[in-house]
């Protein structure tokens, strides 16, 4: 009898299914990661001249105007059964990725608080109905016992790009290196939207959907996908993005610290912060693949708080030089590890009927409300003149917090392992 020609790895299109899902990932976070966070910031205040008040008015308003986006979007996929093939999906997110070129470089044009804040709805509508898209693609091309490892690929490949591109942290860099980095996408996008097949004939199979699952008659409530391993996800992942930012924000603000992070202007620092980024991803595939989420969660506030105490410590007492860079790389392994979960659990957790739901509470609430609430405390911190050691003690409080939270999680929610039956005398 021959081999299934069902099986995903027997598929001769795996690997491309696997990659197509991996590049375009990488390159929505990385813009996500740079243009989003960073560059937007710059413009607004170096090109602008705006307040650090009205700064964070704006990037308020992104994160709010994205993340009830995201949430519309998450729930009419899984009502309407939008993403029931990737076809389906590559041809949305082509229309949805050439208009975010052009609102990224509208940027340039812009003159004007006012103007800002139109601009800032124009780029969080399209990225908020991406996100339930792209993100639950890795239901669609990568086969389950590999999604870990894809997942951890994304990580390592996104924070890769983002600590070379672009090189200097200027107003006039952002914009082309996002350009640089979407377009590529946009282009394979196009060609899949048109030509799905090109993947093998498993991608098809992959996605192979029951119509009465999107039943369009049927109630789709979005907070019904907030199940016990949901809601542990949601509150750890939240937790894990908001140490990081609470951290990341002041540190990478800190001229004593420049030479040691992604703003350092030597290559070397930066290959090996790109190399520990990528390591710890496929580090962090493998964890998953093998143990699950909560190990990671573990991993990562427990690398927070130790890479947050160190810089503590090297404020106070000055710590010797080997903290200079081994510090960032701590910090670096702890993103890793909760990044790659953020790709990978809530696609696992879903069905293709509840993906959308899933991916867009998840992400949502877990990333861009948790990011843009630390960003938001992290900048009133500065702003009030609050130390730095004292800011990154208080963050490295809340990492041991999360720490103790996730041990008590993990107990509370353990599935109790069943006893062997007594033989019979």
């Amino acid at each position: 009898m021959g081999t299934s020609v069902d099986s995903p790895l027997t598929d001769s299109g795996v690997l491309a299914r696997a990659a197509v899902y991996v590049v375009v990932l990488s390159a929505a976070y990385y813009y996500t990661l740079t243009f989003v966070q960073l560059g937007v910031t710059e413009v607004a205040m170096e090109r602008l001249g705006l307040s650090m008040e009205l700064v964070a008015v704006a990037m308020g308003l992104l994160a709010a105007v994205t993340l009830v986006v995201t949430l519309g979007s998450g729930w009419a996929m899984d009502r309407f059964g939008w993403g029931r093939t990737p076809q389906h999906k590559f041809r949305l997110l082509f229309g949805l990725l050439l208009l975010q070129v052009g609102v990224t470089v509208a940027l340039t044009a812009v003159s004007s608080f006012t103007g800002l804040l139109l601009w800032i709805v124009a780029c969080s509508v399209p990225l908020g109905v991406a996100i339930p898209f792209a993100f639950s693609l890795l239901l669609d091309l990568v086969a389950p016992a590999w999604r870990g490892y894809a997942a951890g690929a994304v990580a390592g490949c996104a924070f890769l790009l983002a600590v070379f591109l672009p090189f200097e942290w200027t107003v006039g860099s952002f914009v082309p290196a996002a350009v640089t980095v979407l377009a590529p996408v946009v282009l394979l996008l196009g060609v899949l939207s048109v030509s799905p097949g090109v993947l093998g004939a498993g991608v098809t199979r992959a996605v192979g959907v029951d119509r009465p699952q999107f039943d369009q008659h049927s109630r789709v409530e979005l907070l019904d996908v907030l199940t016990v391993p949901a809601l542990v996800g949601l509150v750890l992942l939240f937790g894990a993005f908001f140490v990081d930012s609470l951290g990341f924000v002041r540190i990478v603000e800190t001229p004593a610290y420049v030479d040691s992070s992604w703003q350092s202007p030597d290559y070397g620092t930066r290959l090996a912060i790109g190399g520990t980024h990528v390591a710890g991803g496929l580090a962090a595939g493998f964890v998953y693949a093998r143990a699950g989420s909560l190990w990671l969660f573990a991993a990562s506030f427990a690398l927070f708080g130790t890479a947050q105490c160190l810089y503590v410590y090297d404020i106070v007492a000055g710590g010797p030089a080997a903290l200079g860079l081994g510090t960032p790389l701590v910090y670096v392994l702890a993103v890793s590890c909760y990044t790659t979960v953020t790709f990978a659990l809530w696609p696992d957790l879903a069905t293709r009927a509840t993906v959308g739901r899933y991916t867009a509470v998840g992400v949502g609430v877990g990333g861009w409300l948790a990011t843009f609430t630390s960003t938001g405390l992290a900048l009133l911190s500065d702003r009030r003149g609050l130390a730095l050691e004292l800011h990154l003690l208080v963050a490295g409080s809340v990492s041991v917090g999360f720490l103790v939270l996730t041990a008590s999680l993990w107990y509370l929610t353990a599935v109790p392992t069943k006893q062997p039956p007594r033989l019979r005398r």
